[in-house]
């Protein structure tokens, strides 16, 4: 055994504070919501099972209501969502282990002291597996060396090759092969699942392979698996009862729904699709492509959701999923060559129109048959990035110019040519690339570098509603508004302005990533982005 005593002014060094992005934010105030791999690591409170996961952070898991509560991730202060080992100690500390060594939390939610892989003494490519406690100790297994430290400050006691106490261990991986065999016989599988005693096949008859066992305060057992999905063992059943909640991408591109989301995005190294999330009943189905037939694997740019069925645009395709019947089918669009994809969908009583990087594309909502329209002619080769409809009228954003349709009429006006211009309205000096759209019951809003504008409804008036420098004239990815609030996410984060008295808040946090579909739902705004579901608490 060899103990160490480091000087005051390197510990003071070798610390780093993280909590939610800022101290006036309470630590869930931002909640990150993210595909989570593999579960590495369980432990447990008398409240809460933790979860750390390859992916999503940290997941926390209600013992007494069985659901999921907001994860701990990034947004409440973690160096990484990448969670290899996990541990609640008795005195109330939260323990977490990560490539960039250990992190500790007092109040198990935010406000995270991470004390870094070198100050630990940890050799390049060395991994925490497992974290737990002795009596006087916090105690950390890598794959070469056990490392003691000291319950309090974290600072290094002792390493060795084996404790010389003993330790109360919160799982870890499963890094060798072991028999599960009578464990799996003692036990059945509830909803669908099976086992063939060695590791555990899913209702699509996708073979999972245990990647950590646990032993809760209750005596009971937990299994975690490689999609992230957890097996709760009943003592007294015999029964292992499955729960999952994690998101099929964690690049999210485009959100659709009211009370409940179906989400979207780009293709990954790992199992990808689309998900259903439905945070108030702590729902989260995820449909894979590998899994369900006729489910082409593509990148999702955009949905609709119309009576029985949900639309996902991707790459030259759509993919549709008739809620009704639980069925997919795939349909080739043939958009073009340049960059296929599908941007933005809209519904025109029989018709679905598609704004494409190649221009307008209608489809027939019942067969899916294409439909000539000279509107189609009218945008061919042009990117068409937003469309959206007032009773008689369908305005398109394009890289060209912001274009009305007239319904009734078969007319199409630019912007200069359609509506009044009340007194003070200033064209914005840029006429190309309206990238975002957004409506409520009176207005409608049309974003580029140069401005945001805004149409009335009632008396067909445009008129200015933000000026390019509130956000930068930075490129706008999306907007959504609320009342006299307008949230603007652009490449640089997110601005809110309040169009009433002038007055802007700008949120850019590292763990946004990109931004790329905002929308509100209550007292919260969502962020699709590349770094996964964000949501805020902004009321």
């Amino acid at each position: 055994m060899i103990l160490f005593k480091y000087p005051l002014f390197i510990i003071t060094l070798t610390y780093l504070a993280f909590s939610q992005p800022e101290n006036r934010f309470l630590p869930f105030d931002w909640v990150q919501y993210r595909q989570t791999g593999k579960i590495n690591s369980i432990s447990f409170s008398n409240r809460y099972a933790y979860i750390g996961t390859q992916l999503g952070g940290v997941q926390r898991f209600n013992l007494l209501s069985n659901r999921f509560e907001e994860p701990i991730t990034r947004a409440q202060g973690l160096r990484s969502n990448s969670i290899n080992a996990v541990h609640r100690a008795s005195n109330g500390v939260l323990w977490v282990g990560t490539s960039y060594g250990i992190e500790y939390s007092l109040s198990e939610e935010g406000d995270w002291t991470s004390i870094n892989r070198d100050f630990l003494g940890l050799p390049f490519g060395e991994t925490i597996y497992r974290i737990g406690e002795s009596d006087q100790d916090i105690w950390l297994e890598t794959s070469t060396l056990f490392y003691r430290l000291d319950p309090i400050s974290g600072v290094v006691t002792g390493r060795m090759s084996n404790p010389d106490v003993s330790v109360l261990w919160s799982s870890g991986l499963i890094r060798f092969q072991i028999d599960l065999s009578n464990l799996l016989f003692e036990y059945s599988i509830s909803n669908g699942w099976m086992t063939d005693f060695r590791s555990l096949i899913n209702p699509n008859g996708k073979q999972m392979r245990v990647t950590t066992i646990a032993t809760s305060i209750r005596n009971e057992i937990w299994l975690g698996t490689e999609d992230g999905t957890f097996f709760i063992g009943d003592n007294t059943m015999k029964t292992f009862s499955p729960f999952r909640f994690t998101l099929a991408n964690n690049d999210i591109q485009y959100i659709e729904g009211k009370d409940s989301f179906w989400l979207g995005g780009r293709l990954n190294q790992y199992s990808s699709g689309v998900t259903y999330f439905d945070i108030d009943r702590s729902i989260c189905d995820v449909f894979t492509f590998n899994e369900n037939i006729n489910m082409d694997r593509n990148s999702i740019y955009s949905i609709i959701k119309l009576n029985n069925e949900i639309w996902f645009g991707g790459e030259d395709g759509i993919i549709v999923y008739n809620t009704k019947k639980d069925f997919w089918r795939t349909y080739n669009v043939n958009i073009g060559t340049n960059k296929p994809l599908i941007n933005s969908f809209l519904k025109i009583n029989n018709e679905i129109w598609l704004a494409t990087n190649n221009g307008i594309v209608i489809l027939n909502k019942n067969n899916k048959s294409r439909i000539n329209n000279e509107i189609v002619d009218y945008f061919n080769n042009n990117t068409v990035y937003d469309l959206s409809n007032t009773e008689n009228h369908i305005f398109i954003t394009t890289e060209v110019g912001l274009y009305i349709y007239d319904n009734n009429n078969n007319k199409i006006y630019d912007l200069e040519s359609f509506g009044y211009k009340t007194k003070n309205f200033i064209l914005p000096s840029n006429h190309f690339d309206y990238t975002a759209i957004t409506k409520d019951e009176k207005y409608m809003y049309f974003a580029n570098q140069s401005g945001i504008i805004v149409f009335n409804f009632k008396d067909r008036s445009w008129s200015n509603a933000v000026e390019s420098s509130i956000y930068g004239s930075q490129e706008v990815k999306s907007i959504a508004i609320d009342k006299e609030k307008i949230f603007i996410a652009t490449i640089n984060g997110v601005v809110e302005f309040d169009m009433n008295n002038n007055s802007l808040e700008i949120y850019n946090y590292k763990f946004f990533g990109s931004i790329n579909d905002i929308y509100i739902k209550g007292k919260k705004i969502w962020l699709g982005t590349s770094e996964g579901l964000i949501s805020y608490r902004y009321k």
